[in-house]
């Protein structure tokens, strides 16, 4: 059984929320990155809260959605594109996503009681 497209999103608002340091009451789904959420300093020597963004999108994203991301395909503006980003990457690559949102892991199967002969 997977997680809900719902809790990967809430947990991708709660990831951003983080990065930024700001509550996740704040931000608005067409919050834009760069723009209403900006870097609190830029570095050469450290990341920053844009770097940190940039880095969750390529880790969690296979081989064709990097394809697509390189050639300007769906490219990531705002909090619903990496909200919709990360919804994507968990069908191929559900590992990567789920440690990066930290998501809840996915409920294991009951084994059954064993009988003692």
């Amino acid at each position: 059984m997977k997680v809900s497209e719902q809790v990967i999103r809430e947990h991708a608002l709660a990831r951003i929320a983080e990065i930024f340091d700001i509550p996740v009451t704040q931000l608005r789904q067409d919050t834009k990155f760069g723009e209403d959420l900006k870097a609190s300093f830029v570095s050469d020597f450290r990341f920053n809260e844009l770097d940190k963004v940039y880095f969750d999108i390529g880790d969690v994203a296979d081989r064709q959605i990097t394809k697509e991301l390189k050639r300007g395909e769906g490219t990531i503006y705002t909090i619903e594109d990496y909200c919709n980003h990360m919804v994507r990457c968990y069908e191929t690559k559900p590992e990567d996503v789920s440690k990066i949102l930290r998501l809840p892991p996915e409920p294991k199967t009951a084994m059954p009681p064993r009988l003692e002969k």
